[in-house]
């Protein structure tokens, strides 16, 4: 008996230049890949490469630590 498979929905990966550098400083460049509820968006969504995820990354916990963008939301 054969599996079903699962198709996974994906989104369309979001159009950024590749002269964008990611700071904790740019807070509207950061906020684009953060969700409603406050967790960073997975690469798979925001079609980062890694090592632009990585930078991502610690760019949005340098902002959440200097109270720039908050941990979570409350909606």
């Amino acid at each position: 008996m054969k599996k079903k498979k699962i198709k996974r929905l994906r989104r369309k990966p979001m159009q950024i230049e590749k002269s964008v550098t990611f700071s904790y400083k740019n807070v509207a460049v950061i906020k684009k890949f953060v969700t409603e509820q406050g967790s960073i968006l997975s690469r798979e969504e925001s079609g980062l490469t890694q090592k632009q995820q990585r930078r991502l990354a610690t760019a949005i916990k340098r902002a959440r630590h200097l109270a720039l963008l908050p941990f979570t939301q409350v909606l």
